[in-house]
């Protein structure tokens, strides 16, 4: 119960932030390069998470997940969620050869999430990385 609890969590958390980011504009975190895809994807992905865990057998039974480990499992699938966004979003962008329109100005640091509309999070980690080596040189 504890895994089929923690993969709802991550799979409508993964949807919810593809919708949230086609929303914010936060390109960098696109799984595809169309609004109304990014769309589709997260609602279908939060829809297919809870029709799998409701329609699932042995839903009857007691639970056996706690109060505390509930949160628990929530907050490591959030943040698991996230994690997998930034890294999977980051490899399908560097395949498919898609480069910011406008490059970010500015240090990294000082644009925060708004990084993220011009670059994927690995790629404004690395811009971050060798604008500091810069710095120091």
């Amino acid at each position: 119960m504890a895994q089929d609890y923690f993969l709802l969590v991550f799979l409508s958390a993964v949807g919810v932030i593809q919708i949230a980011a086609v929303h914010a504009r936060l390109e960098g975190l696109w799984f595809f390069r169309h609004a109304k895809v990014q769309y589709a994807f997260g609602i279908l992905a939060i829809l297919g998470a809870f029709g799998w865990f409701f329609t699932g057998s042995n839903r009857n039974l007691q639970p056996n997940v706690e109060g505390a480990q509930q949160l628990g499992l929530f907050l490591a699938a959030i943040v698991t969620a996230y994690v997998a966004t930034a890294i999977l979003s980051s490899i399908i962008q560097a395949r498919v050869g898609t480069k910011p329109e406008h490059p970010a100005e500015g240090k990294q640091e000082d644009l925060g999430m708004e990084t993220l509309k011009t670059t994927t999070v690995l790629g404004g980690i690395l811009s971050s990385l060798r604008r500091e080596r810069k710095d120091r040189v």
